[in-house]
């Protein structure tokens, strides 16, 4: 079968370029570089709810009676977590109810999800839920854990061993159960690094969003998890290059991966700037981020030896951990355990950090060693999985490790020099007697019944609504105690603005003033030391116990206007946020 042969086109017809013709890409070849899962669903551990639910009550329950015992009986309880919650109740019960009590000074969040606590005033005044703004937060994290777990092929009874030798560590049960914010943002954190695995182990990018999700919850509860935000961020693009991903794919994943606490963080900084005509107030102001102004100076080889008895008393688990996973990282080419091995090792570096960059006024905190002694479990079980049959192996170590800790740090908690009620707390296991009026090892006096003898005179008799004038920044425990903030005429009312002119003219707005006894601190103190102390000729002591005095205000009073350098004190403390950390004592 003979073809014609070719002819010529003719001389007035264009020539066709390629560059003008459609290109049509297959299926195929545009998903060719792509590394994950998309359209199915890959092979991932069978689904268990009944038992992620059954860890997180067992443990939120356990915590939450064990903390009932720690805190109501025995007063072991940081004035932080009173004053978060007494800004939660104000939400619901001020007069006027607003949202700004939530205040700027701690993560919106950290205080944000106590509100459904505090919806019935009595339980928060009894402290009852105290407990609980922390217990539930910690089941999360146990129950993100066993999850991780089984996703190592770890067997059941040694999860559950795992479980219990971690939830019975000290420091553990100690931030567990005193309502501390430390597990809110912890357990985000966690849950974000227990989705990477997954994703990693199945390249279901679904895992990649979820953890976008719970950094961006993360980021709002404590401003401490972007470090580790930034640092998965990192992860997912290096994982995704070494897979062999096209730039678009990698692109295309971060980008949904830190769209959720972009977006929270920027939305933060546009709300500081709109209230407070400060939009980086929440790094500058904040009680996760105050700037020193007495810290001593530490040297480098004091940071170094520091941070080594932190890790050694706190985390001695991270101490086997961290090298392990650098080898597996760099031996084995295992490149998740290389980026645990990198963010373990910022946990470590960043207290001695914030201290060296005087970013904190409490150096080298021994509750620092809580998101180390996590990350180093998470590190753990990576180690498991990575282990094959021999993550049973893994799994005993962890578990013979965790549970010779436990002995470890609760002696150091008695010891250990920066810390807050670790000793407090040791000190009520030991003995089981109550530490209220007790020492901390830095002098500060524990417990609470200053604020509930005060709390217990203003609830037997007062009645009328915004007659005690108080700064709450200073006396939120016995507002909260009392379970009626709508009692007080505080700074959150109205704000600075009206509050001041109120104490300058207390007569014409309130029957008394509700002041601390610390003068420095109080604002109203400030304006009325000697009321303070109880030796003002005109206001006369209606009730007062070491920490607080509170004085009627007689008819026409007025404040003496010779003292125009306590006015401008106060004025000028007004102006700036409320950047106290009350962990101790108010």
């Amino acid at each position: 079968m003979s073809t014609p042969a070719p002819t010529a086109p003719p001389a007035a017809t264009p020539a066709v370029t390629p560059a003008a013709l459609p290109v049509v890409i297959s299926n195929r070849e545009r998903l060719a570089g792509v590394v994950q899962a998309v359209g199915r669903r890959p092979a991932d551990v069978p689904r268990r709810p009944w038992e992620s639910l059954l860890v997180l009550g067992v443990s939120t329950v356990a915590y939450t009676w064990f903390g009932y015992w720690l805190v109501v009986e025995m007063h072991v309880v940081g004035f932080e977590t009173l004053d978060r919650l007494n800004r939660a109740l104000m939400v619901w019960h001020n007069d006027p109810t607003k949202l700004s009590a939530l205040g700027f000074d701690y993560p919106p969040l950290a205080t944000l999800l106590l509100t459904p606590l505090t919806i019935f005033p009595g339980p928060a005044r009894a402290l009852v839920v105290v407990p609980l703004g922390s217990a539930l937060f910690a089941g999360l994290t146990l129950m993100t854990l066993n999850t991780m777990l089984r996703r190592a092929q770890v067997a059941a009874p040694l999860r559950v061993a795992v479980l219990v030798a971690l939830g019975c560590n000290p420091l553990v049960v100690l931030y567990a159960a005193d309502g501390a914010r430390h597990f809110i943002w912890l357990s985000f954190v966690v849950v974000a690094l227990g989705a990477l695995l997954a994703w990693y182990v199945t390249a279901d990018i679904r895992f990649v969003m979820i953890a976008g999700l719970a950094y961006s919850v993360a980021a709002l509860a404590g401003y401490s998890s972007l470090l580790w935000f930034v640092l998965s961020l990192l992860m997912v693009a290096a994982v995704l290059a070494r897979q062999g991903a096209d730039g678009t794919e990698i692109e295309g994943t971060t980008v949904g991966f830190a769209a959720p606490t972009v977006y929270v963080i920027a939305l933060w900084t546009a709300f500081n700037g709109l209230l407070l005509l400060d939009p980086f107030s929440w790094i500058t102001e904040s009680s996760d981020a105050s700037t020193s102004g007495g810290l001593r100076s530490f040297s480098v080889v004091e940071l170094a030896t520091d941070t080594g008895r932190l890790v050694l008393l706190g985390a001695p688990l991270a101490v086997l951990v961290l090298p392990a996973l650098v080898f597996a990282g760099v031996a084995r080419r295992n490149t998740f355990a290389l980026w645990l091995a990198v963010m373990l090792g910022a946990a470590v570096l960043m207290p001695a950090l914030a201290v060296a960059l005087r970013l904190t006024d409490s150096p080298l905190l021994m509750r620092n060693a809580l998101p180390i002694l996590l990350l180093a479990v998470v590190g753990a079980i990576w180690l498991a999985r990575s282990a094959g049959d021999a993550a049973t192996l893994v799994g005993a170590g962890l578990t013979l490790a965790l549970l010779a800790s436990i002995p470890w740090t609760f002696h150091a908690m008695r010891t250990y020099e920066y810390q807050n009620l670790e000793s407090s707390f040791a000190a009520a296991v030991s003995t089981r007697e109550s530490q209220e009026g007790a020492r901390t090892l830095d002098g500060a006096t524990v417990g609470i019944m200053s604020e509930e003898a005060m709390a217990g005179w203003i609830r037997d008799n007062v009645t009328r609504r915004s007659s005690i004038l108080t700064d709450n920044a200073q006396t939120y425990a016995v507002m909260l105690l009392t379970g009626r903030p709508d009692l007080f005429f505080d700074r959150v009312d109205a704000s600075d603005g009206p509050w001041l002119e109120a104490a300058k003219d207390p007569a014409l707005h309130v029957d008394f003033l509700l002041l601390s006894t610390d003068t420095q601190a109080d604002l109203l103190s400030r304006l009325y030391p000697d009321a303070a102390g109880g030796t003002d000729a005109l206001l006369t002591v209606a009730y007062s116990t070491p920490r607080y005095t509170l004085v009627a205000v007689p008819s026409g009073f007025r404040r003496d206007a010779g003292s125009d350098a306590a006015d401008e004190a106060a004025d000028e403390a007004a102006d700036e946020a409320d950047t106290t950390d009350p962990e101790v004592t108010p």
